[in-house]
């Protein structure tokens, strides 16, 4: 599909990074450089560099503004420790040509597991990522993982995010504009998943019980939301490090997250 740019953001990780670009040939590519101190610039993509640690949101809405300089009304978002596999980029394009809106492929991991295959929001909070591939041809879901995620350059994402989460932000205000969030079960994308933050980490929690109340607006779901996040490190064996990070990201989110107060993000249909 002619416009169409691959945005990767990237912090410290140039191996890692040279495997996602490879797994892109030959569309053209952004590359964000996040890190704090910058790295050497690669050849044959365009490399932008931010202002150094400013998080993962902020960085990929500067490869979309680029990638919408360049003239492509379309990107693939992608986090520098995936790869997609052959045919994924194609197929996700030939998709998005005809339905626009967000379009991911089959998330799958090292070993060729499934970890997202769609993400479905329901009304009373609960996030449920599925981990079944649903076959061959377009499904129709509430969100998408922001690991592979293909969308016009128009949009952005919402940087009041710390870590996770402004994926499926993004996909809602996708949904609520009319378009379409489309899972292809005939495109596979690899990701590593968890080379920047531990997902069982107290910091990964803690950003994803902020980002979690924030997207639900918290309100009556708030203590929803909290004994999920408590049930979850109870299953996955979390010591108390992980219970604190609970508790610190719901005091996050009272404190900055909060409905009644405004983030000065303007969300671009």
């Amino acid at each position: 599909m002619p416009g169409l740019v691959v945005v990767i953001p990237t912090h410290s990780r140039p191996a890692l990074l040279a495997e996602a670009v490879a797994g892109c040939v030959p569309w053209p590519v952004v590359v964000v450089d996040d890190s704090a101190e910058g790295l050497p610039a690669m050849a044959g993509v365009r490399w932008v560099r931010s202002a150094g640690e400013t998080g993962f949101a902020r960085a990929v809405n500067l490869g979309l503004t680029a990638a919408a300089g360049m003239g492509a009304r379309a990107a693939l978002v992608l986090n520098d420790d995936a790869v997609p596999l052959a045919g994924c980029i194609e197929r996700l394009a030939g998709v998005w040509e005809t339905q626009g809106g967000a379009v991911g492929p089959i998330i799958e991991d090292s070993d060729g597991h499934v970890t997202s295959a769609g993400i479905q929001l329901a009304s009373w909070g609960r996030l449920r990522e599925g981990r079944t591939a649903p076959g061959g041809g377009v499904h129709r879901v509430d969100a998408l993982s922001g690991a592979c995620l293909m969308v016009g350059t128009s949009w952005r994402l919402d940087p009041s995010f710390r870590h996770g989460m402004e994926d499926i932000a993004l996909c809602q205000r996708i949904r609520a504009a009319g378009g379409r969030v489309s899972l292809v079960g005939d495109a596979r994308c690899r990701h590593v998943g968890g080379a920047t933050v531990d997902r069982r980490s107290p910091q990964a929690q803690r950003a994803a019980v902020s980002g979690h109340l924030r997207l639900v607006k918290g309100g009556p779901r708030t203590p929803i939301v909290l004994g999920l996040a408590v049930a979850q490190v109870v299953r996955e064996g979390g010591g108390p490090g992980r219970l604190r990070a609970v508790a610190a990201g719901w005091r996050d989110w009272r404190r900055s997250n909060c409905p009644t107060r405004h983030s000065s993000f303007q969300p671009r249909a």
